[in-house]
């Protein structure tokens, strides 16, 4: 029972681990943002081609985020690997 609370406590930091990408991923599209309105500032003519990059950019930030959650989400309610963790620890 003891190996079966080691692993599940593994589990939970490493889920916390994996949901920091959301955290982290919040200041990477603050930075996408904050500098596709400065070179919108600079260059107004070329504001549709950055708006378009910086769409592309913020979906790629934020499907990092979502896979993210979604490993965090699978470590902690359907993972496969919690037999053989607990066979390793105890």
């Amino acid at each position: 029972m003891e190996a079966l609370a080691k692993a599940i406590g593994l589990i939970h930091i490493a889920a916390s681990i994996a949901l920091l990408n959301g955290l982290l991923t919040t200041f990477g599209q603050a930075k996408i943002v904050s500098t596709a309105i400065e070179s919108i500032a600079r260059q107004p003519e070329a504001a549709d081609s950055i708006r378009s990059a910086m769409f592309v950019g913020l979906a790629m930030a934020e499907t990092s985020g979502i896979y993210g959650l979604l490993i965090a989400i699978i470590m902690l309610f359907a993972n496969p690997l919690v037999n053989q963790l607990v066979s390793l620890i105890g």
